[in-house]
């Protein structure tokens, strides 16, 4: 152990080369220096979260390996987990296995899970590191987020998703062959605990309907993202009358649809909290045709509204039985009935009256010199005591050729959203 993190910390303050410790030179240069400045990184951080690490100590430091030793040595094992909690599975098992008795525990320990990240870049070597990790550590692999457009086929040629992978709770496919999706999705129904599933099919499918379908199937399932860049997306499900509901809460459409389709996808989903999808409008001639559907667990609505017109928003808005706690919308639209501060009084009162957080962004593009802004309303109607009440606030904000208006909560702290 001592050696280990002597080799480790040296290799990131460039005392010397590790070429004369055999045991650990090859692991090095696989693993490479970003993987231990990672480590090191996370290191300091937990010092300082516990109050170990003095900050006064950090301003004139002076390394020795006595003293790298010493402070490694004094890490219990939950540290050593919060660290692993970081870095890919892969490398965690290449860089620690067989070093000594007591890492060879950690690795083995039940409370010890892998994430796995595999990505195009990932080399021979790397595909025979994963291979070997994956196969003596089924029990514990956490996630897996694999983007394999060049090595898809050598991957599930090599490794099977079953019952086995007792432990695993999320996966992250990108640019997968739809016989091989299609597969997978049927498999991986025998994964007892899989809660999180994020499926990127890239222009690969024309048809997603098989996709939701053998999604709606899965048993645990809480969350739920499936991505597709092509224009020409349809999804034909037609309404689950058959009461086989899914247990998805967490649900994210990023591709094109209409509000049909988006219908009968909601009518498997009764048990939805959090809804974001992203609506592109194409004269869409559905929305007068749908039929109210209940959602009563429904609290959030996040919106992305591709010139849609508020009319096409409000009639979504009225066929959608929920009591909703917080409603986000981006329009790129040039209707300026979004900034319309009565009519949207009226619909949140008519539909959604308890809702306690709206938030609405409304860009226009302007030309300073022969344009003028298309939304030429009063401002001060946001002032009624309907706005005042909630502390919703409005703004317009100019910056290089674009207004941007915005309605939020007075105390809103900006943050960069994780979904």
């Amino acid at each position: 152990m001592r050696v280990c993190f002597i080799c480790l910390f040296s290799i990131i303050l460039n005392f010397q080369t590790v070429a004369s410790v055999n045991l650990y030179d090859e692991k090095i240069k696989r693993l490479g220096r970003k993987f231990y400045i990672d480590l090191y990184t996370k290191y300091l951080i937990l010092l300082k979260k516990r109050k170990l690490y003095r900050k006064e100590s950090s301003r004139n430091i002076r390394f020795s390996y006595s003293m790298v030793t010493t402070s490694i040595e004094k890490l219990s094992n939950d540290f050593f987990y919060e660290i692993f909690d970081y870095l890919d599975g892969v490398d965690i098992y290449h860089a620690f296995s067989n070093l000594n008795h007591r890492f060879q525990q950690l690795l083995n320990s039940s409370y010890l899970l892998f994430k796995i990240k595999f990505d195009s870049r990932s080399d021979e070597l790397y595909m025979n590191m994963y291979k070997q990790t994956t196969l003596l550590n089924r029990h514990h692999i956490f996630s897996f987020h694999l983007y394999l457009p060049l090595h898809i086929n050598q991957f599930f040629s090599s490794f099977t998703f079953d019952s086995t992978l007792d432990r695993l709770e999320s996966l992250d496919f990108s640019e997968i062959e739809p016989t091989i999706l299609f597969s997978l999705l049927s498999n991986i129904t025998s994964l007892p605990r899989l809660f999180s599933l994020t499926i990127d099919t890239s222009d690969t499918l024309k048809q997603l309907n098989e996709v939701y379908r053998l999604i709606f199937a899965l048993p645990k399932l809480r969350y739920s993202k499936c991505s597709a860049k092509d224009s020409g997306i349809s999804v034909s499900l037609s309404l689950d009358i058959n009461k086989q509901f899914s247990t998805i809460e967490h649900l994210i459409i990023d591709h094109p649809f209409t509000f049909n389709e988006l219908f009968a996808i909601l009518s498997y989903t009764p048990h939805l909290r959090y809804l974001k999808f992203q609506y592109v409008s194409n004269n869409d001639s559905t929305t007068g045709s749908l039929l109210p559907i209940t959602l009563s667990n429904l609290t959030y609505i996040f919106i992305y509204a591709h010139y849609v017109t508020f009319d096409e928003l409000e009639m979504f808005i009225s066929k959608i039985d929920c009591k909703l706690n917080v409603l986000r919308v981006t329009s790129l639209s040039e209707d300026t009935d979004y900034l319309d501060a009565n009519r949207w009084e009226r619909l949140i009162l008519q539909y959604w009256p308890q809702l306690e957080k709206c938030y609405l962004q409304f860009s226009e593009q302007i030309d300073y010199i022969y344009d003028s802004p298309t939304y030429l309303g009063d401002p001060n109607q946001f002032t009624s005591s309907f706005w005042i009440e909630r502390q919703w606030i409005f703004e317009a904000e100019i910056d290089f050729g674009e207004i941007m208006y915005s309605i939020r909560p007075y105390r809103y702290i900006e943050t960069s959203l994780l979904y």
